[in-house]
Formats: C-alpha cells, structure tokens, sequence
C-alpha cells in the first residue's frame, strides 16, 4: 500500500496552491497517493486520516491551526508546516527543499515531537453546550463595545482570583508565542508541561500571568460583563457567551498532536527570529 499524503493549502492564498499543487505532481510521479484537502471546510473523521502518513501544511501558523481544527482524531498524523512568510513557531520547514522535506518525513528520518492538547467544555447552567480540543490558547474575550468582564478564575476545586479585565487566555506552552505573549505572557519552550493562564488589559495591577503545570484544571466563571462576550479556540472557533457560563480547561491525557521538527531550524532560531533577538 503506498503511503499518504494529506495535503492542505492556506485558502486563497495562490502561491500556497501553486506550491501545493507542484508538491502533489512531484510525490505522484514516485508513487505516493496524496491528497489535497485545500479550501476545504468539513471535518476529516478518523477513517480517512488512516490513509496518511504524513500531513503538510502550506502557510502559516493560522492555516496550521486551521487543519488542526478540522481532524477528527489529532493525534493520527503527524503534521509538518511549510511557512511561506517570516519563521514560524509551528511551521518551521521552508519552501526551499519542501520536496525533500516530505520524503524525509515519509522515509522516517525526521523526529517527531508530540505536544499537549486541552480539552475544553462551555457549559451552561450546568449543561455543557460545546466542547473540542485545543492546541494553542483558549480566550475568553469582549467585543470592543463591551466595557468590562469580571470573571472568577478557579484551578483544581481552589478559587485563585477574581478578575476584572479585557478578558482571560489559558494558553499550552506551544500557545505562549501567541496571544498569550502579546498581552504580556511569559515564553515557554514547547516541550515545558505547563499551560499559562494571562489577563488581557487587567483592571488592577495584582492580576498577573501564571504559569500552572499542564494537568491542572482551570475553571473560568463570567461573572458579569456590560455587553457581549466571546469564547475563541485557536483563533477558529468564536462562541457568543452568557452571564454565569462557564469554561472548563484541562490537559487532555488521551490525545496530542504530533509534529515533524525541522533540523535546520529549532525553537531558539524561530523566536531569535521573531522577537530580534540577537
């Protein structure tokens, strides 16, 4: 059986397709079976993520986290990001040798790295109204006509803090390089068992980032706020909240993503890169 490629393009993006539909012709004419799931909006259940050895990814962090979004089972294929703009933080592999690239991945020389994921509940009156599974950060935010949110943040059964802010993020360690850092998170390398818990614009100067261990619980409680407020996973999903509904965080021990590592550029060279660091 010739191994699989899953194939997925960022949308309407047409260097990404063109870069796509080259690597397609280019891993056909060796005998591998590829598909390309580009512009594509349905979810890929299990039974089709078993015709893959390999996921590529063609753009940028975002277009990662929107693959990510749509596998049934996360942990099935390993992902490898092509980043066509600056150095990314999960897409690390260049255009230049993508070629290459994916048949070292198919060949098994590359290492895989196998990052945390959060499963998360939004519960209503007690009855959980939505769930899935995180990789980056889950943010519980207003809209910009929304003057405060005041919410109760609760880790493992122990309340630890009532907050009065923009909103709140919990972000995985993969997660700090994004939102969480630009409203003032800490870095943590990928590989750290933590998740990071950030106040957005905090309405008083004792609400600081923290960093928990990742198999802690984080409960987040809206309290009140004087508008519309909004639950946001990966940046994909965007749910409308109500006074009193709760988020429930917490590491998910039977599922996590894999991830094909780049040699020529590590963590280090990505933030190097992104922050101008020296």
């Amino acid at each position: 059986m010739k191994k699989g490629v899953l194939l997925f393009s960022k949308k309407e993006d047409q260097d990404a397709r063109k870069i796509g539909r080259d690597l397609k012709e280019a891993l056909e004419s060796q005998q591998y079976f590829v598909e390309d799931f580009s512009g594509t909006d349905h979810l890929i259940d299990q039974k089709k993520l078993k015709q893959f050895s390999v996921g590529v990814v063609i753009g940028g962090d975002g277009t990662f986290l929107t693959l990510v979004k749509r596998m049934e089972k996360k942990e099935q294929v390993p992902l490898m990001g092509i980043n066509l703009g600056t150095v990314g933080f999960i897409t690390e592999f260049s255009r230049e040798g993508i070629l290459q690239s994916v048949l070292g991945a198919l060949s098994g020389k590359l290492p895989i790295e196998e990052r945390p994921l959060l499963r998360v509940e939004l519960r209503r009156q007690g009855k959980v109204v939505e769930n899935g599974m995180v990789f980056n950060d889950v943010v519980v935010n207003k809209d910009t006509r929304t003057s405060l949110s005041v919410m109760d943040v609760i880790v493992d059964g122990q309340f630890l803090s009532h907050v009065r802010a923009d909103g709140y993020i919990v972000a995985t360690a993969t997660g700090s390089t994004g939102y969480a850092l630009s409203a003032g998170g800490p870095l943590l390398h990928p590989l750290v068992p933590a998740n990071v818990l950030v106040p957005i614009c905090p309405h008083s100067l004792s609400a600081r980032p923290i960093v928990l261990p990742y198999d802690q619980k984080v409960l987040i409680r809206i309290h009140r706020f004087g508008g519309t407020a909004y639950l946001v996973c990966d940046g994909q999903i965007n749910l409308q909240m109500e006074e009193g509904d709760e988020v429930h965080i917490e590491h998910s021990r039977d599922a996590h993503l894999k991830i094909f590592k780049s040699p020529l550029q590590g963590w280090s060279d990505a933030l190097k890169a992104k922050l101008q660091m020296g």
